[in-house]
């Protein structure tokens, strides 16, 4: 293989890195001579591929100290969902953008209306809302709850830098299968001024329902997303 496929592949491989969240923004990565180690190719190609990926600016060296991330690939702009990830932080960064995200409210909560229905054996939920941000703009409201009878010392995580997925496996109630189901939706009232848009507008509304391994109901989530970022992957079968 040339020196010049070598040069793109090291390139995307390091941009995919960055997408994937292997490398986060302010991390610095390995050093030249690593690389080449690692990839069986010479420093001179390496040097190339990182002097390209610095001036695009997605990455800055810094004098005695070494080279670090400086910002995520704009791949697309815009946040796939159905594709396969379940972690909405995953799909805003693969859409190559920055996540972030805070938490609105975290309380336990009696069951009510259909939450009755799917978690039959928790009289109280844990009721999580969160905002998802992009590139530092809003971009989704999520309400999550989760029954206290699989679920304890909820209120001692850190949802808004930790994974809730990492922290439903700790649990021993990861979900396995996540049923999804989408509608326009006009955006509720209560949440129109934190996402930054005028109450009436229509979101894309999703309501998740998510089974662990035993296929018990875990989670019952409500999204509502902002459209203008936000493109769908899906798949049909031909019926016979």
């Amino acid at each position: 293989m040339n020196s010049e496929a070598l040069y793109v592949q090291l390139i995307n491989n390091i941009k995919k890195k960055i997408i994937d969240g292997e490398y986060k923004i302010g991390d610095k990565i390995m050093s030249e001579r690593e690389m080449a180690q690692m990839y069986g190719i010479n420093r001179l190609t390496v040097r190339n591929a990182i002097k390209n990926l610095r001036e695009e600016g997605y990455l800055k060296a810094i004098q005695g100290k070494g080279t670090f991330v400086s910002k995520i690939p704009d791949v697309e702009d815009k946040v796939e969902l159905g594709g396969g990830d379940v972690s909405l932080s995953m799909s805003i960064r693969k859409g190559g953008m920055n996540p972030s995200r805070i938490v609105i409210s975290l309380r336990k909560i009696d069951a009510f209306g259909e939450l009755k229905k799917y978690f039959p054996d928790s009289p109280e939920v844990y009721e999580l809302i969160r905002l998802s941000f992009a590139n530092g703009k809003p971009y989704a409201i999520q309400e999550c709850y989760l029954p206290c009878s699989y679920f304890s010392e909820t209120e001692r995580y850190d949802f808004a830098e930790d994974s809730l997925y990492d922290y439903m496996d700790m649990q021993g109630h990861r979900p396995e299968k996540l049923i999804s189901y989408l509608q326009i939706k006009d955006v509720p009232e209560k949440y129109a001024e934190l996402l930054k848009i005028k109450a009436g507008k229509k979101v894309f509304f999703f309501n998740y329902h998510g089974f662990d391994k035993d296929g018990k109901m875990v989670e019952y989530t409500l999204s509502y997303n902002k459209p203008e970022y936000t493109s769908f992957r899906f798949s049909s079968k031909k019926i016979e």
